[in-house]
C-alpha cells in the first residue's frame, strides 16, 4: 500500500513561480519512473496521448502561450492523465533554472518556431548554449528528438545539434498509422495531409 508520500497530489496545470529549483521529480509524480519532457506542446495533442498510451512514464509539457497552456492542463486532467504535468514557462529558462542533472530520458522538440526574419535568429530556440542545457539534463542513454517542417531552420538546427556533445543517431518518424504511427502534434498531423516534409534530427547522451 503506497504511502501519503508516493500519492501524486501535485495539480496538473502547475504555476512556475512555485516550483522548485532543481524539481525534485519523484516528490512531484509520486514516483521513480522515467520523465520525458515536450517542449512547446501546444493543444497538448501529443503529450495526452503519450501520457495515456504510456503510463510507466511521467511527461512533463512546456508552453510559453498561456492559452494554449491552460489547454492543455484542462486537456490533460479531462482525459485524467495523473502521469503527467504542464507549465507556463520559457523553455531556455525552465531547463537552466528548474530541471536537474542526467534527469530526462527523453527531450521532444515538434515544430518550434522558426523565427524566420534574419533579425529574429537570434530568438530561435536550438542555439549552441540550448545544447549545453540538453547535455545536462538527459540521462545518459536519454535521446534529444526535433522535428520541424521548416528547411532553413533545419539547416541550422542540424550543425548545432552535430556540433554538441551529444551523438546523432537514425531517427525516421513513422509515416502512417499503417506503419506504426503514435499520435503526433497537431501541426504534424495538418503538415501531413498538406503533403509538407519533415526534417527530424534524433540525439543520444552517451
Amino acid at each position: 500500500m503506497q504511502s501519503n508520500k508516493e500519492l501524486v497530489v501535485e495539480p496538473i496545470g502547475l504555476d512556475v513561480e512555485t516550483l522548485p529549483k532543481p524539481i525534485d521529480w519523484r516528490e512531484m509524480f509520486g514516483n521513480d519512473h522515467p520523465v520525458e519532457m515536450e517542449i512547446g506542446c501546444g493543444k497538448g495533442t501529443f503529450i495526452t496521448e503519450q501520457a495515456k498510451a504510456r503510463p510507466e512514464v511521467n511527461f512533463f509539457g512546456i508552453e510559453w502561450a498561456r492559452w494554449f497552456w491552460r489547454y492543455t492542463s484542462d486537456r490533460l486532467r479531462r482525459n485524467n492523465c495523473m502521469n503527467a504535468r504542464a507549465v507556463r514557462a520559457d523553455a531556455g529558462f525552465f531547463l537552466r533554472e528548474h530541471v536537474p542533472n542526467d534527469s530526462l530520458s527523453v527531450l521532444h522538440i515538434y515544430f518550434p518556431d522558426p523565427w524566420p526574419k534574419k533579425r529574429h535568429h537570434k530568438r530561435r530556440l536550438i542555439q549552441e548554449p540550448f545544447l549545453k542545457e540538453v547535455e545536462r539534463v538527459l540521462k545518459p542513454g536519454g535521446r534529444l528528438q526535433v522535428v520541424t517542417d521548416h528547411k532553413d531552420y533545419f539547416e541550422h538546427i542540424e550543425p548545432v545539434v552535430r556540433k554538441s556533445k551529444l551523438k546523432v543517431i537514425d531517427y525516421n518518424r513513422p509515416g502512417s498509422a499503417a506503419e506504426g504511427e503514435f499520435v503526433g502534434t497537431n501541426f504534424e498531423r495538418k503538415y501531413r495531409r498538406e503533403g509538407r516534409p519533415f526534417y527530424a534530427i534524433a540525439a543520444v547522451k552517451e
